[in-house]
């Protein structure tokens, strides 16, 4: 606390601070797959029965992109999974995958351009592309059933983006924000908004989940941990009511003990999720 009163204090002496947002601070340094062989081996060996099926995704502009289609005997539904801005299919496909076989559920991961094993470099406007890029190539694939598209953090705009333009089957939007600026606020302690200004670039300034929310007419999930202090409570709500969707079709579950990330890995979130996943089901 004396720490905090002492910025204050600072700000106060200084004036108002400005602080930028950058599209690159969305996308930091690359972050490459290394043994793009021996995954399928590692995820077969973790879930005896599936599959795992490697997926070469062509974007609009003839980018290659990375994708991985990991099935199991029986599923009538598949994820389509946004990461965080860092994630990629080696380095988190194995704890994502563990958390949707279980609820009798296929998962279609997928690198961002510039990331893992997707060529090219990112920036947010392609990365809208890319995703509906996803889905369109998930949904042409034989024996995928009905596509769920969830993103977590940067993929919850990603999925919102999918939603609202095509005919998914439900849509998962967790750790969500709302808009970049508001993400921001809602980050910033209530003794220091009176000092410090957001400046946010131009290309970040028409991204705004809420948007996308009110076109979604599948079932949307929100999903937010209740230690999440990267992208708080609040935003999420915000989106909950933003969407004109029925309460019977929309659903805000706040995660006990989930924090920004780990919410999928909590005990209470496979209860919600196959609740979902029933609800979707039960729409044919």
């Amino acid at each position: 606390m004396r720490t905090a009163v002492c910025l204050a204090a600072l700000l106060v002496a200084s004036g108002c601070v400005s602080v930028d947002i950058t599209e690159r601070g969305f996308f930091p340094a690359r972050r490459a797959g290394t043994d793009r062989e021996a995954v399928p081996g590692t995820v077969a060996a973790a879930f005896p029965g599936v599959t795992y099926e490697e997926q070469r995704i062509e974007a609009a502009d003839g980018t290659a992109l990375y994708g991985a289609l990991i099935r199991q005997p029986g599923a009538d539904v598949t994820v389509l999974y946004f990461g965080t801005n860092e994630s990629t299919v080696e380095q988190d496909g194995i704890e994502t995958t563990r958390a949707f076989l279980p609820l009798g559920a296929n998962v279609f991961l997928v690198d961002y351009r510039g990331y893992g094993w997707s060529d090219g470099r990112a920036t947010l406007d392609l990365a809208f592309s890319d995703a509906l890029a996803a889905y369109d190539h998930l949904a042409a694939l034989p024996g995928v059933g009905r596509v769920v598209v969830h993103g977590l953090s940067l993929g919850s705009f990603m999925a919102g983006h999918v939603g609202a333009r095509r005919p998914a089957a439900g849509v998962v939007l967790e750790g969500s924000a709302t808009t970049v600026k508001e993400w921001a606020n809602s980050r910033t302690p209530f003794y220091y908004k009176p000092f410090v200004r957001f400046r946010v670039e131009e290309s970040l300034r028409g991204v705004d989940n809420r948007a996308e929310v009110r076109q979604i007419e599948e079932p949307l999930l929100l999903l937010v941990g209740s230690e999440d202090h990267t992208t708080p409570q609040v935003l999420s709500r915000r989106l909950y009511a933003a969407s004109p969707l029925p309460e019977s079709r929309k659903t805000l579950a706040v995660i006990e003990g989930g924090d920004h990330g780990n919410v999928i890995g909590q005990p209470t979130f496979a209860g919600v999720y196959r609740a979902f996943l029933d609800g979707v089901r039960a729409e044919r």
